[in-house]
């Protein structure tokens, strides 16, 4: 646990280095993303980035496909529209901060936290290729935490 008492600047260079510390981990996975065919059926994609109701939770990302004819199915593993995965992005053994830090308006540490997050899975998917990605892809923080501004992935338009 990191306890209470960083400045914000500390909290945030220290939460980074977290982030940092996984992301060999998520540009191999985005890797392997990207090495599945992604049909013309599917006409962009959307990577949302959940922090938990309160978002003190370690951060997990989902990736949504969408098209015009949607569907669901659990068991096919290609892309189509409709289909949903949660992305493996390495963070699961990252250290907990203390919750001060995200009750603190001083801090404002949810707000750094999905920025942060947010930035730093945009950076991986760039350096593992894919602002050359098939469609056009943006990531965002679910619930609207940070700046709740979406980060375009990709230059497919």
């Amino acid at each position: 646990m990191i306890p209470f008492g960083l400045s914000k600047e500390q909290f945030q260079a220290r939460y980074r280095r977290c982030l940092e510390r996984a992301s060999e981990h998520l540009i191999n996975e985005l890797r392997k993303l990207f090495s599945i065919g992604v049909p013309d059926s599917v006409k962009d994609a959307e990577v949302q980035i959940f922090l938990g109701e309160d978002g003190l939770d370690t951060p997990a990302a989902w990736i949504y496909f969408r098209g015009e004819n949607n569907k669901v199915d659990h068991i096919d593993p290609s892309i189509f529209p409709g289909r949903s995965m949660e992305l493996s992005v390495g963070l699961e053994n990252m250290e907990a901060f203390d919750e001060r830090y995200f009750s603190d308006e001083e801090i404002s540490g949810i707000t750094l936290v999905a920025n942060a997050t947010k930035h730093w899975f945009a950076e991986c998917w760039w350096k593992a290729g894919g602002w050359s990605y098939a469609v056009p892809a943006k990531v965002w923080i679910h619930d609207g935490f940070g700046d709740g501004k979406a980060i375009e992935l990709s230059e497919n338009r």
